[in-house]
């Protein structure tokens, strides 16, 4: 009877880091449920604490807001930290090859890292086509035809990051797609 690991045997950098994958996976997968779930019975769930006197309503809504201040973190953090660590793990030596699991984490991670570029450049090509810059913090609307200094300024921002995020993410990928998977 074979198995995948022995007591004996150490596992290797990458197999450490496909294991964190995993268990960041697992972080992501159930805190995602949890977090929703908690953010839309917040009235549900509020009605059943704000009767509670004393120091009994004071444990559950400490309790109700780390929850709801925790689980998307969790969430979110699951999601990124099991994307990074896969896709370090494609790269670091390993005893097993899975070629399709590595593309898939390879195509996958490329997608996340160049996912703010794609979304600052389609902002600027709509800006272009519209005619109007739109920002949400302050809230402000630029046009064309009224303020073409203005628009232009805020179109030329959207160009410039989308630019930094797609150097930095390429600065990232371009060692490890001239690497060999599996080599570290």
């Amino acid at each position: 009877m074979t198995t995948l690991f022995s007591l004996t045997d150490t596992p290797t950098s990458g197999e450490i880091a496909r294991r964190r994958a995993a268990f960041c996976l697992l972080l992501g997968l159930v805190a995602t449920p949890l977090a929703t779930c908690l953010f839309l019975n917040i009235g549900p769930i509020w009605q059943h604490i704000n009767p509670l006197t004393g120091a009994l309503f004071a444990l559950a809504a400490i309790a109700f807001g780390g929850a709801l201040a925790i689980a998307p973190v969790a969430a979110a953090s699951g999601w990124l930290l099991a994307l990074w660590f896969g896709v370090e793990s494609v790269w670091l030596p390993r005893r097993r090859s899975t070629p399709f699991v590595d593309r898939a984490i390879i195509g996958i991670g490329l997608f996340a890292w160049f996912l703010p570029t794609l979304g600052f450049l389609a902002a600027a090509i709509q800006a272009l086509i519209s005619g109007r810059v739109h920002f949400v913090r302050p809230a402000r609307d630029y046009l064309r035809a009224v303020d073409p200094i203005a628009y232009w300024e805020g179109t030329g921002f959207l160009f410039i990051t989308a630019g930094i995020f797609a150097w930095l993410a390429w600065r990232y990928w371009q060692g490890k797609l001239r690497r060999r998977p599996g080599a570290a």
